[in-house]
């Protein structure tokens, strides 16, 4: 079974249950040094410089023929947003190490997380571009083809720069930026993460913390404008090409990278009062990684009442019989047998069974109806070899089963939530996400 943690106290020596208590506990503000220092540390700055080089690559091929601009830009586009999108998920999960954005399909994993992230962006800003609109005279047709292509030079005129209500308006653009993001992230719709009311959920589920996430996404915004100035001036120096383009790209995403990880951390502490994930995924050690002053009596060294020995041999013997007997049955296929053997092989530990073993029993007890079976069986498949394939297949039976067999659609929204949480780019990642949208 390999090694297991048995805890004890030292000095009754009783069992005992380890302290446990919300991650929320502990202040948020403690928390945000590491979340913002995340782009200058090794995981951060090799993810920093390998997204940077990409959007580089792309910016460079989109100086050359005009015609052909457009498709650098959307695959730049799609990688910068699926990479601040991966990253805030990382630090949802509390992951030293993120996950890089998988791009297994063009669609999916890079035109989507592009537009998303875009319309999310330009969305909170929409009052104050029809405010700038209004106030600027009327144009003809082609100024305003002009002002559609062009937007920041409308925005630049003085009429619009004197207004109050413009600036305003622009300012809670940028308090509603962030939420509007961290909606998104969660695999939310540009409606749905859009939607005031949501936004209001999200300040009253974080509470006090939301005003200091909101501020700090504030002067990060700030540190932002004044860093693309500073590679604006370098992307015009007389460097190599792409060196110079290189170093842009890092100024340029180097506070979005470290706003990502503001959200995921929002997220890591914060998740099960936004629906995120159920509130059992948000318990931590009261004492942290306190180590016990006293260790416990060894159990080599305790004194064991003299018991007969059972004849291991012959009853390992007998389960390796039965173990290797279910194994051809599920090759044949023979479903009746493999469930009348499972039934009495159930009283094992997982690991003596193969995970793929697992997964045809409860894919077999849920056609012939016995659902308790099924999710004995899915559940042991999706524990026993959590990195193995079988895995996220085995969790999105799981959550059919509950949800479609038992009714139990509060079950089956988390095991789809823990899905998209645990397995973010996989097939079964994509069918939560599915399913989790028509209720979002």
């Amino acid at each position: 079974m390999g090694p297991v943690e048995y805890t004890v106290c030292v000095r009754c020596a009783g069992t005992a249950n380890v302290l446990l208590r919300h991650r929320s506990q502990r202040a948020l503000r403690s928390r945000l040094p590491d979340a913002l220092r995340f782009p200058f540390t090794g995981p951060g700055l090799q993810t920093l410089l390998a997204v940077s080089a990409m959007l580089a690559v792309l910016r460079l091929l989109g100086m050359g023929v005009r015609i052909l601009v457009v498709l650098p830009m959307v695959l730049a586009l799609g990688v910068f947003w699926s990479a601040f999108f991966a990253l805030v998920r990382s630090a949802a999960r509390g992951d030293a190490d993120p996950e890089g954005p998988g791009f297994t399909t063009l669609l999916q994993d890079n035109l989507l997380p592009g537009l998303r992230g875009l319309g999310v962006t330009a969305g909170v800003f929409v009052p104050a571009f029809a405010r700038a609109w209004h106030l600027l005279p009327p144009a003809s047709g082609f100024d305003i083809v002009g002002r559609l292509m062009l937007p920041l030079q409308a925005l630049g005129q003085p009429v619009v720069l004197e207004d109050p209500l413009f600036w305003g308006l622009a300012g809670l653009g940028l308090l509603w930026l962030p939420w509007a993001l961290l909606l998104a992230a969660t695999s939310q719709s540009v409606f749905a993460a859009l939607n005031p009311l949501r936004t209001l959920r999200c300040f009253r589920a974080v509470g006090r913390d939301a005003g200091l996430v909101t501020g700090v996404f504030v002067l990060l915004a700030c540190v932002h404008v004044a860093l693309h100035g500073t590679a604006e001036w370098v992307s015009g120096l007389s460097l190599l090409l792409l060196v110079s383009g290189w170093v842009a790209e890092v100024l340029t995403c180097l506070v979005p990278f470290a706003a990502a990880n503001l959200l995921g951390l929002v997220l890591y502490v914060h998740g099960d009062a936004l629906g995120y994930l159920p509130a059992r995924e948000f318990l931590e050690p009261a004492l942290g990684d306190t180590l016990p002053q006293h260790a416990p009596v060894s159990l080599r060294e305790s004194p064991v009442p003299e018991v007969p020995a059972p004849d291991e041999a012959g009853l390992a013997a007998a389960q390796a019989r039965q173990v290797a007997e279910l194994g051809e049955a599920v090759g044949a296929r023979d479903v009746a047998k493999a469930l009348a053997l499972y039934g009495a092989l159930h009283v094992l530990p997982r690991l003596k069974l193969s995970p793929s073993h697992h997964l045809f029993i409860g894919q077999a007890a849920a056609v012939e109806g016995d659902f308790p079976l099924s999710v004995k069986a899915l559940e042991a498949a999706a524990d026993t070899a959590p990195e193995e394939p079988t895995a996220p297949r085995a969790l999105v039976l799981l959550a059919r089963v509950q949800g479609e067999k038992l009714g139990n659609t509060v079950r089956a929204e988390e095991i789809y939530r823990y899905i998209l949480h645990r397995y973010p780019d996989t097939e079964a990642a994509r069918f939560a996400h599915a399913r989790l949208t028509p209720a979002a």
